[in-house]
């Protein structure tokens, strides 16, 4: 009898977690789009496979990754996240979100106010990933990925693969946005991204995948325009936190062209506010690598050096040529005078004119180093 009692108490003294739901019972949304139209919030939710999102050991049959899209609407941000919940089936998590994407209609209308919604809930973190697109978002999350892969491990949610391979344009994720909405003077690069089904295809059917092709510049929570290819070319030295590879083509009068892998820039940039007009001097540090020279043998690494300078240093001028016609700040030339002499920055934002319209840009000089020449035969000089 003593027993028995004493089991009963220490039965009554174990804990639980009574209230547990299992993972395959939770809708874990995984990237989250924004529409704006008609004064209202249109929200987008992806939900995968749980199969796709669990971790998963010995032989997985492979399947095509299943995708949905769910629809909310509301005045509000979080007026059209509750409305997704009345036909969600089951409990929904926003903890798992690791995109988000912003119609351009949206970043025309009212990108900080979105912002500033979805970072203020407890569920959505600082760190997903941040796109801009012109296309329908329920297309973009429709996408698949290749070799019957899992979703996650597309361009859409994990764009840092394609980057290390390709830097085309820097992903960046909502902290990094948040300075082109706060902060008075910088510039913030969105990727833009669209949808194709003229890349690949399966079994003589075309996928749709997720493709980048630009961006949009952010500035003081408005969208200031698309930088295209043309003026991410120089951005790529000037802008760009990072470069992991990207070929540059080099030709010449006297020789075939060369193409080189662009490892990483180190810019460094001088503001000269004095006078009326205030102008900038750009200096890049560029390390590459020999990845074509053609039939090329015994060229000279000094000759090949110089040619990628010129055309960097060319890239660089026409980029902000371009971005200037739009009155775009590519290079952050705004926040430069402003965090070393925001005295003058006040005088001269105080005239009302957009600050890149009276920049002017002065020498630029680029430096490049072949760190090797991969299996080609190169001369030192």
């Amino acid at each position: 009898m003593k027993a028995t009692a004493a089991i009963l108490v220490l039965i009554l003294l174990l804990t639980g977690c009574w209230d547990m739901k299992e993972a395959q019972n939770i809708n874990f949304i995984t990237a989250l789009g924004v529409d704006y139209a008609k004064g209202r919030y249109i929200i987008y939710a992806q939900l995968l496979d749980f199969a796709d999102i669990a971790k998963q050991e010995g032989t997985v049959e492979t399947g095509d990754g299943k995708v949905w899209v769910g629809k909310g609407e509301g005045q509000t941000i979080d007026e059209a996240l509750n409305s997704l919940y009345t036909a969600s089936q089951q409990r929904t998590f926003w903890t798992h979100v690791r995109t988000i994407v912003f119609s351009e209609a949206l970043l025309d209308k009212g990108l900080p106010e979105a912002v500033n919604s979805l970072v203020q809930t407890r569920d959505l973190r600082y760190t997903p990933w941040v796109f801009g697109t012109t296309q329908d978002i329920p297309m973009v999350f429709s996408s698949t990925s290749l070799l019957n892969e899992s979703v996650l491990n597309s361009e859409l949610l994990d764009p840092e693969e394609i980057f290390k391979q390709y830097s085309f344009v820097e992903p960046i994720q909502v902290l990094k946005l948040i300075n082109g909405l706060k902060e008075p003077a910088s510039t913030a690069l969105l990727p833009w991204i669209t949808y194709t089904e003229e890349v690949w295809k399966g079994e003589g059917k075309p996928v749709p995948q997720v493709k980048i092709v630009g961006a949009y510049a952010i500035a003081q929570g408005i969208n200031r325009g698309v930088v295209d290819a043309t003026m991410l070319q120089g951005a790529r030295y000037v802008a760009f936190h990072r470069m992991v590879k990207f070929p540059l083509t080099l030709s010449s009068d006297d020789g075939p062209p060369v193409t080189l892998s662009l490892m990483c820039s180190h810019p460094k940039i001088q503001i000269s506010a004095n006078g009326e007009s205030p102008s900038a001097s750009i200096r890049v540090r560029v390390k590459a690598y020999i990845t074509e020279a053609a039939a090329i043998n015994g060229a000279k690494a000094s000759r090949i050096a110089a040619l990628a300078e010129k055309q960097i240093e060319q890239d660089i001028r026409r980029s902000f040529t371009a971005a200037k016609a739009k009155q775009i700040d590519l290079y952050n030339l705004e926040e430069k005078l402003y965090r070393h002499d925001p005295v003058r920055w006040k005088q001269l934002s105080s005239r009302g004119k957009p600050f890149i319209s009276i920049m002017e840009l002065n020498q630029v000089k680029a430096e490049v180093n072949l760190v090797h020449s991969s299996s080609y035969k190169m001369l030192n000089r």
